[in-house]
């Protein structure tokens, strides 16, 4: 398997995972020019993505985190995060990141140290991260 993580606008994420993207309650509007990408690309197919965006000075969300079924339990996601959290940390002075769960990126999240602070009805869990080491 030949893997490489690029950076994707949003048009592509929308026109390549919003269908698989609905189906699994993870939110993505039509258009969004605030929020940026990273792929995992398979040969030329984009298989996973994770987003985040600018809240404000010191604050970022991360959004939109999603691999293909067919591509889970690989360790893709992971290295997702890890390429994510990276350009994160060398592009912006963070104190807090914050993000919006399903069932399935919520486990990562806790595994990582984001803290639960509350689940809306739906089952979309809130999840909040101070960084210690600004």
């Amino acid at each position: 398997m030949s893997l490489k993580i690029y950076l994707i606008d949003h048009d592509e994420v929308y026109t390549r995972f919003r269908k698989d993207l609905v189906k699994e309650s993870v939110a993505i509007k039509k258009h969004d020019d605030k929020t940026e990408y990273a792929t995992i690309i398979n040969g030329i197919h984009p298989v996973g993505i994770v987003g985040w965006q600018k809240i404000s000075d010191g604050h970022i969300r991360y959004k939109t985190d999603y691999i293909l079924k067919g591509f889970r339990g690989k360790g893709l996601y992971s290295r997702l995060w890890r390429f994510r959290e990276i350009l994160i940390l060398e592009k912006y002075k963070v104190d807090t990141i914050t993000a919006y769960c399903t069932r399935l990126s919520l486990p990562k999240y806790i595994k990582e140290g984001f803290v639960q602070q509350s689940v809306k009805k739906n089952g979309i869990a809130y999840v909040k991260y101070q960084n210690q080491n600004k």
